[in-house]
């Protein structure tokens, strides 16, 4: 591996078996913790509390044929996890076969928002703190300059999302998802501001993976459930996610309050920005006055100055660079989703950055992750782990 950062993927997801996590539940609540069972027709599946039966397929699928569901954490041996599902020297390994130096690793995507149906608040909280223990204390501890933590934050009000917030700090966290915004909700709420500011006053690094809305959304739950068809397999890659979400907060006065506010989008693409920006200030122009709406500024200098959006398969965004602002672009790998580019991240790479002078590549890669997660760029890299 290199010594100093070259590649750096902005969004990598922990999908592990549970026994890692749930130990660091409290005995009282463990009772209330998900479990994971095998299924008489191949793989395992989630068993959460209000939830349906949860499958593993998408989720687990890279470098491998790709499954909706019967997906296995394991290998046929029924002992070797499979790529992105085993321990953090795994990961270090898996990393170096990828030619990445380094992973913003996000939470499992279905159980990290599906343990918000749970009853008991207190034990839903648990999840989330346990599993934040987990992240820092078990994984990222290995390499911290490569296993960049993304702390969960629990979407049962703002009271809690802060006391979490500020306690991922404290055990070395280095950014927090946030999976609904800080009040719970799909939608930004005055309280939201008291979020905001600790943050900001933390520097605490936010991030959202793909959009921060509601577990309801359509993808996510035929992804849960194992019905995810080709219909939505298509549309879920063609309609930009965090539009809705970023559009609210500019209308709720947020960015305006907290102009140093940011935000990080990952797995949202961006090749679809500069057609999107600009009949958002087309449609404020028309509607504004009627609505008696007066911005400080276009929707598209707020959502320029305010978020940074991330590519994966998306060689089209840096061949309409001049149309994007380079400094709020990154990339990740997904892995080990199904649309992840693990193992032929160097291929994709090469694709992805055809034709780009080699500073805008190592902008992309190296520049803007390390400023707004607060990296080293010239630091020296923990080594693999035998």
């Amino acid at each position: 591996m290199t010594q100093r950062y070259e590649v750096i993927s902005c969004d990598g997801h922990l999908e592990i078996p549970p026994d890692a996590w749930i130990r660091h539940v409290p005995a009282e609540h463990l009772d209330r913790a998900p479990r994971l069972i095998k299924l008489r027709t191949g793989g395992e599946g989630w068993i959460v509390e209000g939830s349906p039966l949860i499958h593993n397929g998408q989720n687990v699928a890279a470098g491998r044929p790709l499954k909706v569901k019967g997906g296995s954490y394991w290998e046929a041996d029924g002992t070797t996890p499979v790529p992105g599902t085993g321990d953090a020297r795994q990961r270090l390994r898996e990393q170096d076969r990828d030619g990445i130096d380094a992973e913003v690793l996000y939470p499992p995507v279905f159980i990290s928002r599906f343990i918000e149906n749970i009853e008991d608040g207190e034990a839903y909280v648990a999840m989330v703190r346990a599993f934040n223990d987990f992240l820092a204390e078990d994984y990222c501890a290995v390499a911290p300059d490569r296993l960049i933590g993304n702390a969960v934050i629990p979407a049962s009000g703002v009271e809690d999302a802060i006391a979490e917030l500020k306690r991922a700090r404290a055990i070395g966290l280095r950014s927090i998802c946030l999976g609904s915004f800080p009040n719970g909700s799909g939608s930004p709420a005055p309280e939201d501001d008291l979020f905001w500011r600790a943050a900001i006053d933390l520097g605490m690094p936010i991030s959202a993976h793909s959009a921060m809305g509601d577990r309801s959304n359509p993808l996510l739950v035929q992804s849960a459930r194992g019905t995810f068809d080709l219909e939505m397999s298509m549309l879920s890659r063609t309609m930009p996610p965090p539009v809705v979400g970023m559009v609210r907060m500019i209308l709720s006065g947020v960015l305006d309050r907290f102009p140093e506010l940011r935000v990080y989008f990952a797995e949202t693409n961006a090749s679809w920005i500069p057609g999107l920006l600009y009949m958002l200030d087309d449609s404020y122009s028309i509607f504004r006055h009627w609505y008696g709406v007066d911005l400080a500024m276009a929707p598209s200098e707020y959502i320029w100055r305010h978020f940074s959006f991330g590519i994966v398969r998306d060689p089209l965004a840096l061949r309409m660079r001049d149309l994007l602002d380079l400094d709020h672009i990154m990339w990740g790998s997904d892995f080990p989703h199904s649309v992840s580019s693990f193992p032929e991240s160097p291929r994709w790479l090469d694709e992805i950055f055809a034709g780009c002078p080699d500073e805008v590549r190592h902008r992309v890669l190296v520049e803007n992750p390390c400023s707004f997660f607060g990296l080293d760029p010239d630091a020296e890299l923990t080594s693999t782990p035998n």
